[in-house]
């Protein structure tokens, strides 16, 4: 009990920092997206640069007509730009040796897909900045379209359900475990229901971002698009750590660890049964997309005891 009230001061401490958005943001009620951008520079300190890309965070990061709805230095980028615009200022301010962390903030569109080879070159190359994926699993901004990032049965505009269609035909691209390969400096798994995880996560990732990249890989599911109560959110991120269904670890040069252990997953249904996203999913459908968790997990559980 004493442990978990000093885990909620650690965590409380953060938030009562000065507040770099506006109270009232462009942003849909129960994102994690706005908890997310919100902490980051709480725990990063006011010395960072977001560089943001046209997706869920840009009508917040952007900025509208002639006002902004931040008080953070932010430069806009398309999507095949963000990791090349984020190179060039994190040399810049290396090279007249002025403090500062450059963070790209993108969604998994722009990660998995648009803005992948990019992305993977800067890794390659041990870029020293911080690149940040919120997985909202499709491309919500723009009508819940499916991603590569998007789930083996899931329901999207471009997966429907129907006489024909049965959701999202085949599994997700796993890129957590696509950026490990890249061995960056440091990369990590988070999400909102698990701060002090996150929190310590985002410590560790300023740190690191001095000697090279640094890759975070957050777990960010849409209300909307998912089809979940926006009071639900934070459990539906809760139930999927605790299904594994989002394993949360981290790796340093390589080297994989779990942050969080689940003694007893529990069955993937007490992860969809919360949202209508695969509410169509009958038996076979739900052990498909069990088949998908228990095999990504044995994958990492594989890496974790190769490296001990």
């Amino acid at each position: 009990m004493v442990e978990t009230t000093k885990k909620r001061n650690r965590v409380f401490n953060y938030f009562c920092q000065d507040e770099q958005f506006a109270g009232g943001v462009a942003w849909c009620a129960g994102c994690p997206m706005e908890l997310i951008a919100r902490l980051t520079p709480k725990v990063l300190g006011k010395n960072m640069i977001f560089v943001g890309t046209p997706g869920c965070a840009a009508p917040v990061l952007h900025g509208q007509n002639i006002g902004a709805w931040h008080r953070m230095a932010y430069l806009a980028s398309v999507m095949t730009g963000v990791p090349s615009k984020a190179t060039g200022l994190s040399r810049y301010y290396n090279r007249i040796g002025q403090d500062a962390t450059v963070v790209c903030f993108t969604g998994d569109g722009c990660a998995t897909d648009v803005g992948f080879q990019p992305l993977s070159g800067a890794a390659e190359r041990q870029e020293k900045f911080i690149y940040l994926a919120y997985d909202n699993e499709g491309y919500m901004n723009t009508g819940n379209q499916r991603s590569s990032a998007t789930q083996i049965g899931a329901a999207t505009t471009t997966t429907p359900v129907g006489k024909i269609g049965k959701g999202k035909s085949n599994a997700q691209k796993n890129m957590p475990m696509i950026m490990l390969m890249h061995k960056p400096t440091y990369m990590a798994t988070a999400t909102v229901s698990h701060l002090e995880d996150f929190i310590k996560k985002l410590q560790k990732a300023k740190e690191k971002s001095k000697e090279g990249f640094v890759y975070l890989h957050l777990f960010s599911p849409c209300p909307v698009g998912w089809r979940i109560d926006s009071s639900k959110v934070i459990e539906v991120c809760r139930e999927a750590v605790r299904t594994n269904y989002f394993p949360l670890w981290e790796a340093e040069n390589g080297k994989p660890r779990i942050t969080v252990n689940v003694a007893n997953p529990k069955p993937i249904l007490e992860f969809t049964k919360l949202m209508r996203k695969y509410s169509h999913l009958k038996e076979d459908g739900l052990a498909e997309l069990q088949k998908q968790v228990d095999e990504r997990y044995a994958l990492l559980k594989t890496l974790v005891n190769a490296g001990t």
